[in-house]
C-alpha cells in the first residue's frame, strides 16, 4: 500500500497564477500545484493521496487583502480554494495577523480539518474550529489505515501579534507539545503520524532551546512522528544547499534522523511530496519512505482550474485598480538596505503625518515625531521580491506593494537611550569590513538579518562605525557590548538619553523587540499601516527625500541585489554593477565615500 502526502507551506495568498504588481501571468501558484496533484491522482488510482497545508496561507498576497477587506459578509476566496485542494491544514503565525475574529470567519468557511496543538484559545469560539490533531481514516484491502496530523506554531506569536493575542490565548512549547500530542494520537489509533511544523530547522542554540523559534530539528528525534512538513523560514528541503550540519541527514531520501521531511519554499514555489510504502503484519508498518520537492514552474497549468477562478480574479483586479495618487519618479527597494529610497520613506512620512494630526487634535502629547520604516520586500524570497512602482498614476496595488503586511499603527513614546539601542540594532545588519564579501549580513529570517528588521529613521541624522562588531543579532538578541552608533542628531543637536520622542510604529515592531517592550504606548489605532499609507498617498504628498545614515569607514563595498536593479542606477550614482551571480542576483559596488544629496536609486 502506498500513501502519498502532498504538502504546501507559506503559500502567503499566492493562490491564482497572476502577478498583480507586474500585471503578468505567473508560473507558480496554488492552482499550479493542484494541477499536479490532480494529474498524479489520475495516474496513481491505487495510492492513498492526501493534501495538507502547513500554515501562512491566509495572509500575504492581494487575494488575502481582498478577503480581509470583504469579510463582512459572503464567501471568502481563500477558503473556497482550500476546500477544493486540502484534506487538512495547520495554522501559521501569519494566520493571526488579522485577529482572532477574522481567523474564526475564515475557519468557519473551511471544510478541511484545521489543526493546531500548542495554542489554547481559551473560551474563544476558535477552540471548537481548530482541533489539536486530526486522524483521517482510509479504507484499504487490509482494513482501515488511520493517518494522523498535528500542527504547531512558534510561541513567538505572542510577541509578533501581542495586540491580538495577549490575554486571549496561551501558547505552549512546540517540542513538548508534539511529544505529548503524538503519544495521545497513538493511543487514539493513529497508524501514521505526520507533523505540520510551522517552524524552521536549525541547530542554532537560540532556536532550539525551550520556546525557541525554529525547533523542527528537535522534532526529528521524537519517536512517534513518522514524517514532517515544516516551514516558516521560506527555505527548501530536501536541498543539498540546506545549511544543517548533522551526521544523520540523507538528501537523496529527504530524511533527517530517519524522518522523511519537506519544506516547500514560499508562495507556492514548490510542492512537497512524502511517499510511504506500507505493509500490514498485525498492524501497519512503514517499509520505506522518502521526500522530494516539485518545482511549480515545471508543472503544466490546468486551464480549467484557472477558468474556474476567473470571476474571483476579475474582482481582485477591479479592487486593485482604484487610483490613489501619482508619483513623478520610479520608487524601488533594490538598494534600500544601504541607500534609503522613497519606497521605504513614504511609510515613515505617512506615520509621521498621522501622529501630527493626532497632536493637532490634542489626542496625543506634543513631542518631536520620528518617522521610520523598513523595507518589507528586499530580496528575502528571491530576485522578484522587491518593490518597484513606476512613475505615473499609482493604484491600490501600489500601497499593498509598499507595505504588504497587515500590521496596525501604534504610537510609542521613547527616550534617547531606547532610540540609541534601536539604531544599534539597525547598524548590526552590516558585516565588519574584511569579514565577508558582502556589506550586509544574509537577508534571512533564520540566521541572518531580514530586511524588515533594518529600520531607517528619516527624521534623524546618524553615523554607524561598522569597524566595530555588531551589538545585536537579526532577532534583536544582544551579542556584544560594542557600539556602532557614534553620532545621533535631531535638528542639528545630539540626542540626549533623556530626550523624548513619539515614534509611529507597527504593532509587530512595538511588541516583538525586546528593548521596546517598556516603551509607553500612547495611541493604538484600529487602522492598518497600509490604510494610513493609502490615505496619505491620496493627499498627493510631495515629501523631500532624506538619507539620514552615514557609514564609516568610508570606501568601496560589495552588496548583492537583483540583477534587474542595474536598470535603475543613475549615471552619477555611487553604485555600479559588477557581475551577475545567478538566480536573478548580481554583485554591485557601492562607494560610501561619495556624498549623495538626492536619491540615486530612483533614476532610470
Amino acid at each position: 500500500m502506498r500513501l502519498t502526502i502532498f504538502a504546501t507551506t507559506d503559500i502567503h495568498g499566492a493562490l491564482y497564477p497572476y502577478d498583480y504588481f507586474e500585471g503578468v501571468d505567473k508560473s507558480s501558484s496554488l492552482l499550479h500545484l493542484y494541477s499536479h496533484i490532480r494529474r498524479y491522482g489520475k495516474a496513481h488510482p491505487d495510492d492513498i493521496i492526501l493534501t495538507v497545508d502547513n500554515g501562512d496561507i491566509l495572509q500575504g498576497d492581494v487575494w488575502s487583502d481582498y478577503d480581509y477587506r470583504h469579510s463582512g459578509g459572503g464567501a471568502l476566496f481563500a477558503p473556497k480554494m482550500i476546500n477544493e485542494v486540502y484534506d487538512a491544514v495547520g495554522i501559521g503565525n501569519h494566520e493571526f495577523n488579522f485577529g482572532l475574529d477574522y481567523l474564526l470567519t475564515a475557519c468557519k468557511q473551511v471544510e478541511a480539518d484545521v489543526t493546531n496543538a500548542n495554542v489554547d484559545f481559551r473560551d474563544h469560539p476558535l477552540k471548537d474550529c481548530i482541533k489539536p490533531y486530526v486522524i483521517l481514516e482510509k479504507e484499504t484491502s487490509e482494513g482501515p489505515l488511520n493517518i494522523g496530523f498535528l500542527s504547531v506554531v512558534p510561541t513567538q506569536i505572542m510577541k509578533w501579534d501581542a495586540f491580538h493575542l495577549e490575554g486571549r490565548v496561551d501558547v505552549e512549547d512546540m517540542r513538548l507539545t508534539v511529544e505529548t500530542t503524538a503519544r495521545e494520537m497513538k493511543g487514539a489509533g493513529a497508524d501514521i503520524i505526520i507533523l505540520l511544523s510551522h517552524s524552521g530547522m536549525s541547530k542554532d542554540p537560540e532556536h532550539i532551546r525551550s520556546y525557541g523559534e525554529n525547533q523542527t530539528f528537535l522534532m526529528t528525534m521524537i519517536q512517534d512522528i513518522d514524517g514532517i512538513v515544516f516551514g516558516h523560514t521560506h527555505e527548501f528541503f530536501p536541498d543539498p544547499d540546506f545549511e544543517l550540519e548533522v551526521d544523520n541527514i540523507d538528501f537523496r531520501r529527504g530524511a533527517v534522523n530517519g524522518k522523511p521531511m519537506v519544506q516547500p519554499g514560499v508562495s507556492a514555489s514548490h510542492l512537497g511530496q512524502l511517499t510511504f510504502d506500507l505493509e500490514y503484519e498485525a498492524g501497519w508498518r512503514i517499509k520505506s519512505a522518502d521526500a522530494n520537492l516539485i518545482e511549480s514552474h515545471t508543472i503544466q497549468m490546468d486551464e480549467s482550474l484557472k477558468s474556474r477562478y476567473l470571476p474571483e480574479h476579475q474582482q481582485v483586479l477591479d479592487y486593485l485598480s482604484q487610483p490613489i495618487g501619482h508619483i513623478e519618479e520610479t520608487w524601488h527597494t533594490y538598494f534600500s538596505r544601504v541607500v534609503p529610497s522613497k519606497a521605504v520613506q513614504v511609510v515613515a512620512e505617512a506615520g509621521r503625518n498621522y501622529a501630527l494630526e493626532l497632536m493637532d487634535r490634542g489626542e496625543v502629547e506634543t513631542l518631536p515625531v520620528l518617522g521610520f520604516n523598513a523595507a518589507t520586500k528586499a530580496g528575502r524570497d528571491g530576485a522578484h521580491d522587491f518593490t518597484v512602482i513606476e512613475a505615473g498614476e499609482i493604484t491600490l496595488s501600489s500601497a499593498i506593494d509598499l507595505y504588504k503586511h497587515t500590521n496596525t499603527m501604534v504610537l510609542i513614546k521613547v527616550d534617547g537611550s531606547i532610540l540609541k539601542e534601536w539604531l544599534e540594532w539597525s547598524a548590526s545588519q552590516f558585516n565588519v569590513p574584511g569579514e565577508g564579501d558582502d556589506l550586509l549580513k544574509p537577508n534571512s529570517s533564520k540566521n541572518g538579518f531580514p530586511s524588515y528588521n533594518f529600520d531607517t529613521f528619516f527624521d534623524l541624522e546618524y553615523t554607524f562605525d561598522i569597524s566595530q562588531p555588531p551589538r545585536y543579532s537579526g532577532t534583536a538578541k544582544k551579542l556584544n557590548d560594542t557600539e556602532r552608533v557614534v553620532e545621533m542628531m535631531y535638528n542639528g543637536k545630539p540626542v540626549q538619553p533623556d530626550d523624548c520622542f513619539i515614534v509611529p510604529a507597527n504593532n509587530y515592531r512595538a511588541a516583538y523587540t525586546a528593548f521596546l517592550r517598556k516603551a509607553e504606548v500612547v495611541h493604538e489605532s484600529q487602522n492598518s499601516v497600509r490604510d494610513i499609507v493609502t490615505e496619505y498617498m491620496r493627499t498627493g504628498p510631495d515629501f523631500e527625500y532624506k538619507n539620514p545614515m552615514t557609514i564609516i569607514p568610508g570606501g568601496k563595498y560589495r552588496m548583492k541585489t537583483a540583477t534587474k536593479a542595474q536598470e535603475y542606477i543613475g549615471k552619477d550614482s555611487n553604485i555600479r554593477h559588477l557581475e551577475t551571480i545567478g538566480d536573478g542576483f548580481s554583485w554591485y559596488e557601492i562607494d560610501l565615500t561619495k556624498e549623495e544629496g538626492h536619491d540615486p536609486s530612483q533614476e532610470k
